[in-house]
C-alpha cells in the first residue's frame, strides 16, 4: 500500500465514524454527497495542484494553471454525476508573480467555468515559496441518482469515455523541449467529461470514477471500492494515433500507467444498458472480494510494465 493510501486510510478510520444519515456518499470516492433541504443532495470535492508536482512554470502558462485548477475539480463531479455550480479558490504565491501572471491565472479558471459551469465565489490568497491553487468545488446531480466507485458487479463490462496516455504523451514531449499538438494540449488543458456524465446518469449506470491517478491506478481503487477483480484486454486499449506515432515502442505503458487523462472509467451491464455516445470496452469485472487487476493480450495473461503515480514516492 502506497503511503497516500495509508493517509486516506487514517482519515477514514478517524473521521468516517462521524458522518451522519445527512451524508450519502463520505469519504473514500471522487466526492461526498450529502442530502440538504429535502431531497436536494450536494456534492463536494476539492483538490490542489503545487507547483514542479503538478506542473512546471517552464512549460505551463499561467492561463492553463489556472484551467487545469478548475478542471480537475469539475472531473471529480463528473464522476458522480454531478454538474459544477460553485468553486472557492486559495491561492499561494511566490514573490516573483506579477499583476499579469495572476490576472491570466483568474483568466484560465473563468475560461474553464465559462465552458463546464460553476462560479467563483470566494477564496484566500497567501504567500508562499511555491505556487499552489486549492480549490474546493461544490456542484448539484444531473438527477436523483448518481455514480460511485463501489458498484461494480461481477458481469459487468469495463469502459472509458476516450484515449487513454495523452496526457502523459504530452508530459514527456513538454520535457523533450517539444510544443504544440495534440498531446501537449491534452495535458495542459484537461476537459472534464460533463456531458458523457449525465448521460451515463440517463442510461442507467451506476460505477464510474474519473481516470487521474492512471488507468491501473484508477483500476485498482475501483476493485478495492467494490471488492472485485478485473480482466483488460490490451488491445482494446484506446489510443490516439498521435500516442502510437510518438511513442512506438511503449504507447501500452504509457496506456496502462499515464495520469491526469481525466478520462471517466465505468462499468456496467451490456446486455441492458444502450449508451448514446462512442466509448471503449476494455475488460470486464469477473470476481467477487479479489481486489486484483489482470491484463491479458489476445486471451494471454501479461505482466504489462508498470510505473504508476503516487505523490509520496516521487523523486
Amino acid at each position: 500500500m502506497n503511503k497516500e493510501k495509508e493517509f486516506i486510510n487514517i482519515i477514514n478510520k478517524i473521521l468516517n465514524k462521524d458522518l451522519k444519515k445527512d451524508f450519502v456518499v463520505g469519504i473514500g470516492d471522487d466526492a461526498a454527497i450529502l442530502t440538504s433541504n429535502g431531497n436536494n443532495k450536494m456534492v463536494i470535492c476539492s483538490d490542489t495542484i503545487v507547483e514542479d508536482i503538478h506542473f512546471k512554470l517552464d512549460y505551463f502558462s499561467f492561463e492553463d494553471i489556472g484551467w487545469k485548477s478548475i478542471a480537475i475539480n469539475s472531473s471529480d463531479l463528473a464522476a458522480m454525476g454531478a454538474v459544477p455550480n460553485y468553486f472557492t479558490v486559495s491561492i499561494g504565491l511566490p514573490s516573483h508573480i506579477n499583476k499579469n501572471n495572476f490576472e491570466q491565472l483568474i483568466i484560465g479558471m473563468k475560461k474553464c467555468c465559462d465552458s463546464y459551469g460553476g462560479f467563483i465565489v470566494g477564496g484566500d490568497i497567501v504567500k508562499s515559496d511555491k505556487l499552489f491553487i486549492s480549490i474546493s468545488a461544490v456542484g448539484s446531480l444531473h438527477q436523483k441518482k448518481f455514480l460511485t466507485r463501489d458498484s461494480a458487479k461481477p458481469g459487468d463490462k469495463v469502459a472509458v469515455t476516450g484515449n487513454l496516455g495523452d496526457s502523459l504523451g504530452g508530459l514527456n514531449l513538454l520535457l523533450d523541449n517539444k510544443k504544440g499538438g495534440r498531446l501537449i494540449n491534452s495535458h495542459l488543458k484537461p476537459q472534464p467529461k460533463i456531458i458523457e456524465s449525465k448521460k451515463l446518469i440517463e442510461s442507467g449506470v451506476k460505477c464510474c470514477m474519473d481516470i487521474s491517478d492512471g488507468l491501473h491506478n484508477d483500476l485498482l481503487n475501483l476493485c478495492e471500492s467494490s471488492k472485485v477483480s478485473i480482466e483488460i484486454n490490451i488491445e482494446d486499449l484506446p489510443v490516439s494515433k498521435e500516442l502510437k506515432s510518438e511513442f512506438s515502442d511503449r504507447f501500452i505503458d504509457i496506456a496502462i500507467n499515464g495520469g491526469e487523462d481525466y478520462e471517466l472509467l465505468f462499468t456496467f451491464d451490456e446486455s441492458k444498458i444502450k449508451l448514446p455516445f462512442n466509448y471503449f470496452v476494455i475488460g470486464s469485472v469477473v470476481n467477487k472480494n479479489e481486489n486484483n487487476v489482470l491484463y491479458k493480450n489476445k486471451g494471454k495473461i501479461i505482466k504489462p510494465k508498470l510505473n504508476t503515480w503516487s505523490h509520496f514516492e516521487q523523486n
